[in-house]
């Protein structure tokens, strides 16, 4: 049982550590070029990662709404209408509990799997490669920290805790104290097993193409949220909602009983009045920003041009200057043989 458990975070977790390492074997026989086989490197771990999750949360949701008939079949005796007397699969009478306990799993394997590999890979790969002058040690070589690599990591562990802070509110400080202790350990590495990467990493459109994968990371999240908020019928066996037909009605029934004035406001911020301003004025900022930008872009290609004219200069007076002082000279010569003579 306890396997069984545990069996999807920790395929989840060995498949995260073990398929960027053969991902970064096979690529170097794809011949590629150095740009775009760091781009598709990245691009994989990317897609593995968010697809795991995505993966992970699709199963639960099968088994929790009654739409994978096997698995009911499997895990007990009831019947599609018993599991339909809930609205949610009744062997799962606290479903969002049982969702949180997969973010807590996904959470702490990540971090045992860091510590793991700092502590049982690269630390003895070091002693072997320092200490050891054997072919094995020569080709493993001095492992290599690689920023994206450790970003990457970083984006898929701030969007498991995305995913699972509307089911375990405690989440975000698990998940800080993990990032505490990954940044650690992770520096401790760096400065005593890792050298430098051998290819240059851009930092401009590497930030890009990070915020870019957090940016997916913050929408997949968004995706069960949405969901469990107004999709959903909360489990009726714990929870705050309890007795709601879904968590968006406690938004409605505070509302409803909020003042008239203070009712007045909210309806206005949801009419579609509020909607057009703000779209207008969005645009106007939009358009705002766009050109400023522009000016901006102008102003330095107006730098660009006269820190090169001014080298042209530099270059052209240095001429100057050394062909008078080499006039200077031959005169001197002329002068001097003169007196001899």
């Amino acid at each position: 049982d306890f396997l069984v458990q545990y069996l999807p975070s920790i395929v989840i977790t060995l498949a995260n550590f073990l398929l960027p390492l053969i991902f970064g074997m096979t690529i170097v026989w794809e011949d590629y070029s150095p740009g775009f086989e760091i781009r598709l490197s990245l691009l994989r771990y990317v897609s593995l990662r968010l697809a795991s999750v995505a993966v992970l949360l699709v199963t639960l949701w099968s088994r929790i709404t009654c739409n994978n008939n096997n698995s009911i079949s499997i895990t007990s005796n009831s019947s599609i209408s018993d599991c339909q007397q809930c609205g949610y699969n009744i062997n799962y009478p606290c479903w969002e509990t049982r969702v949180g306990q997969e973010m807590y799993k996904l959470t702490i394997f990540d971090l045992i799997t860091s510590l793991v590999s700092v502590l049982l890979v690269e630390f003895p790969r070091k002693m072997i490669v320092t200490h050891c002058g054997c072919g094995l040690a020569r080709w493993m070589g001095e492992q290599e920290f690689s920023i994206p690599d450790q970003v990457l990591h970083i984006v898929y562990g701030q969007t498991v805790c995305w995913v699972g802070t509307i089911y375990c509110p405690l989440l975000p400080l698990l998940a800080a104290i993990k990032y505490t202790i990954f940044f650690y350990s992770k520096k401790l590495s760096l400065m005593l097993n890792c050298r430098p990467a051998t290819r240059p990493y851009r930092a401009s459109s590497s930030m890009f193409f990070f915020f870019i994968v957090l940016l997916l990371g913050l929408l997949l999240s968004w995706v069960p949220a949405i969901y469990t908020i107004g999709g959903i019928r909360p489990s009726q066996a714990c929870g705050p909602f309890t007795g709601q037909r879904l968590p968006w009605a406690v938004l409605v029934t505070a509302v409803q009983a909020l003042p008239h004035w203070l009712d007045s406001i909210l309806e206005f911020f949801a009419s579609l009045l509020f909607a057009i301003i703000l779209v207008v004025l969005s645009s106007l900022f939009l358009f705002y920003m766009t050109t400023l930008n522009n000016a901006h872009a102008r102003v330095i290609n107006q730098l660009k041009d006269e820190l090169a004219m001014v080298g042209r200069d530099r270059a052209f007076l240095a001429k100057q200057v050394k062909a008078t002082s080499k006039g200077g000279e031959a005169g001197r010569h002329r002068v001097a043989r003169g007196r001899t003579s």
